[in-house]
């Protein structure tokens, strides 16, 4: 008997394909791919070699995703302009969730590397606040920001209304964050903390600008920095005591300051594991 007047039992063709016998009978089931005989007396089911054929292409559009709906009407109409189209649209939809899957990754890649940076801060805490205070440049990095006043400010507050604000700018831009978010006060040092009304930006890094007032740059600038863990109410202490440490050094304030929230109250949940960088621009007197 010649290959092609062969046939072949469910068991065989499902080694031979691989695939599953109890796919292969949902397939006859539905009529994808009827055994193209059957014993009378025993009802066993045999495919013919043609078959086989057709069953790796069945195998081959279902691994790219496609519908059974979509392949059962490709086969039956033996139609390949239909496949090429069928095809051609799960590759786009293919790389629109590779595309997705890595703006996931780098979301993580972000978030664990401040989680790390956090977790250092976190293991040396009980540090004497000022021993952790240090001058350094900070480096000049692309940011999108919104700034404009916050009327009866408190501190304490999370301005979730800010930072949802960044990140819907960033996804109208088409770009991806980077980082943490930064609030910078455009008060007289300490006047956030006393004044209701508090001249406010917010900002974030990001990859490249765009043409819009939303964008700048920000650092490029000498200065002091210390790190504040726990409650942000209680910040003030770290701002005093930073503000005072750069007068003894000989500085003196050289902008509005600035807080990084390296881990934030909307990555955890643990006032206690909340870290923020108190970023103070100085210059010699």
């Amino acid at each position: 008997m010649s290959e092609k007047n062969k046939y072949y039992s469910i068991g065989k063709v499902s080694s031979i394909c691989d695939v599953p016998i109890k796919t292969l009978r949902y397939y006859d089931q539905i009529g994808l791919l009827v055994p193209q005989y059957r014993k009378e007396d025993s009802h066993y089911r045999y495919y013919e070699h043609t078959q086989l054929l057709t069953l790796h292409i069945i195998r081959k559009l279902r691994l790219l995703g496609v519908s059974l709906k979509d392949i059962q009407r490709i086969i039956q109409n033996c139609d390949n302009a239909a496949m090429e189209q069928c095809v051609v649209s799960r590759m786009h939809e293919i790389s629109k969730h590779i595309q997705e899957l890595q703006d996931q990754l780098a979301i993580g890649e972000v978030l664990l590397q401040r989680l790390n940076t956090g977790n250092v801060f976190l293991q040396n805490k009980n540090q004497d606040s000022e021993s952790t205070i240090r001058i350094e440049k900070i480096p000049l990095y692309h940011v999108i920001s919104t700034r404009r006043i916050k009327l009866d400010y408190q501190n304490s507050d999370v301005s979730i209304d800010r930072w949802s604000e960044l990140i819907e700018l960033a996804k109208k831009y088409h770009l991806k964050t980077m980082g943490s978010i930064i609030l910078t006060y455009h008060n007289e040092p300490l006047e956030q903390f006393y004044n209701k009304d508090c001249d406010l930006e917010s900002c974030i890094q990001v990859p490249e600008p765009k043409d819009g007032p939303e964008f700048k740059q920000f650092g490029g600038f000498l200065a002091a920095t210390t790190i504040h863990i726990g409650k942000n109410e209680d910040i003030i202490q770290t701002h005093v005591k930073a503000i005072k440490w750069i007068k003894q050094q000989g500085y003196v304030i050289n902008g509005p300051i600035s807080e990084e929230y390296i881990v934030s109250p909307i990555d955890v949940s643990e006032v206690e594991n909340h870290i923020t960088k108190v970023i103070i621009p100085i210059k010699r007197v």
